[in-house]
């Protein structure tokens, strides 16, 4: 079961805040400040049940920072966990117990104690963390699962739906993105690079551009296939390697940007050549962290392959991930150059 960190807890709404920040707040037995706003339920909370909630994570001090806010994904779920006195660890976590459906909690943790009770060190701080801060936490129960098993099965449900919903804000991305000119304009702009550059590319009907070196004579790439490879990975602008290694994929899978996979498709085992991608078929949901280009920019890829097969040759993790959080793309600059 997923399970928070101690400082990953959090203030549910600014109104519930705002109602009881002059109320009197209770003290733990390690000095934690804790408000409950009583949601109705008779039903007392045990240890193994699971609570499911949702969570915002607030930082005030020269200005209040909203660290984290579970209404914008997913809630959270976590099993009630009694605590001796001894282990009372100065955290949301020792207020959980208390907590039944329908209520709230506001917990307030000051960075100075956090520092005194040696559970974060002063010169290890991260930036957004001060002395004098305080972190303003609140929970919103929606459930308490008497069993794991329901719990599991509400959070694939839920899951389920935010899959959807991010599904459904990509193709939003995208349509705004087409809609304001931006996949004409990097198929042009990729076919006055590769004009400049005089090399002969073939556009598939996707938009992938690929150089054909050797075709290849053995097992033809497609769907379903595992295909092993040599590539380098290049950015377009200024034409900087940014990886080189081999990999094993299933084509198909989701596992590589769709262009790389397009380009791939042209080949067969043994076939060499490059692949130009135009941006909208590469990271359109946020470049690899690290990564010396951004989301939308073009891409290409030098490819050998090496193994065409129904079973993978070698078992290795894809190295080009899809990203899973898409960015904000100005549409009124979709069109534009980079």
């Amino acid at each position: 079961m997923k399970q928070l960190q101690t400082i990953g807890l959090c203030l549910f709404t600014a109104v519930a805040f705002t109602a009881c920040k002059n109320a009197d707040f209770k003290t733990t037995a390690s000095g934690l400040k804790y408000k409950i706003i009583e949601g109705g339920s008779k039903d007392s909370t045990k240890t193994g049940d699971v609570l499911k909630f949702q969570v915002i994570q607030k930082i005030s001090g020269a200005k209040d920072t909203v660290m984290y806010d579970s209404y914008n994904t997913m809630p959270e779920y976590m099993p009630v966990q009694q605590l001796m006195p001894e282990q009372a660890n100065y955290s949301p976590l020792e207020v959980l117990p208390k907590l039944r459906k329908g209520d709230s909690m506001i917990a307030i943790l000051f960075v100075d104690s956090l520092i005194s009770k040696k559970q974060i060190q002063e010169a290890q701080m991260p930036p957004f963390l001060k002395k004098g801060d305080k972190i303003t936490f609140t929970f919103k129960v929606l459930e308490v699962f008497k069993k794991d098993s329901l719990a599991m099965a509400d959070r694939q449900k839920e899951g389920e739906a935010y899959q959807k919903r991010e599904e459904a804000k990509q193709k939003a991305v995208v349509d705004a993105f087409e809609k304001a000119g931006g996949k004409d304009k990097q198929i042009k702009d990729m076919e006055e690079y590769l004009k400049k550059k005089n090399i002969t590319a073939v556009k598939s009907a996707l938009g992938t551009f690929v150089k054909i070196d050797n075709p290849g004579t053995g097992a033809q790439v497609a769907d379903g296939k595992f295909v092993t490879l040599k590539y380098a990975g290049k950015t377009v602008n200024g034409d900087k390697q940014f990886d080189a290694n081999t990999m094993t994929a299933q084509v198909g899978s989701g596992g590589t940007i769709p262009g790389f996979e397009d380009g791939l498709k042209q080949f067969k085992e043994g076939g060499k050549g490059v692949i130009y991608i135009p941006g909208f078929l590469a990271y359109t949901q946020g470049a690899p962290q690290g990564a010396p280009f951004k989301a939308y920019d073009a891409l290409y890829f030098e490819v050998e392959i090496t193994h065409v097969g129904d079973a993978p040759q070698q078992q290795q993790q894809p190295v080009m991930p899809v990203p899973q959080e898409a960015p904000k793309v100005d549409t009124a600059k979709a069109g534009g150059k980079k």
